[in-house]
């Protein structure tokens, strides 16, 4: 199976809408307008947890990493909470819950089948 993250950048906030596996997730985005990722297509993405990050829970938090992003090494859609811009560094960041949302509609975990497209 796989899922699409489209992502529609404007000034300061912008829409992420998840699609895939007959469910649709739409919720607001955030960036650090200084640090923000091309836009662009991506492909061979994943749904994955991040080992140096943690959750509400102290567990990895739960992800999905952006491969090969020109000038970055780790990108990611991950969860944040206000001030959200605050929690990027070339991340695009959404609410927790809907970031769980979207991560267990995914399947397998760093299956490579997630396409995000970046617009704006």
């Amino acid at each position: 199976m796989s899922y699409t993250i489209t992502v529609n950048r404007r000034a300061k906030e912008g829409d992420l809408i998840f699609s895939g596996g007959g469910k649709t997730v739409t919720v607001k985005c955030y960036w650090n307008a200084l640090k923000k990722i091309p836009a662009g297509t991506y492909l061979g993405c994943s749904a994955t947890t991040m080992s140096r990050k943690k959750n509400s829970l102290g567990r990895p938090r739960e992800a999905v990493f952006i491969p090969k992003v020109k000038g970055y090494s780790e990108i990611f859609i991950h969860m944040g909470k206000e001030p959200y811009a605050n929690w990027s560094d070339g991340c695009v960041v959404i609410n927790e819950i809907k970031m769980l949302e979207i991560y267990n509609a995914i399947t397998p975990k760093n299956g490579r089948n997630v396409k995000v497209v970046i617009t704006g």
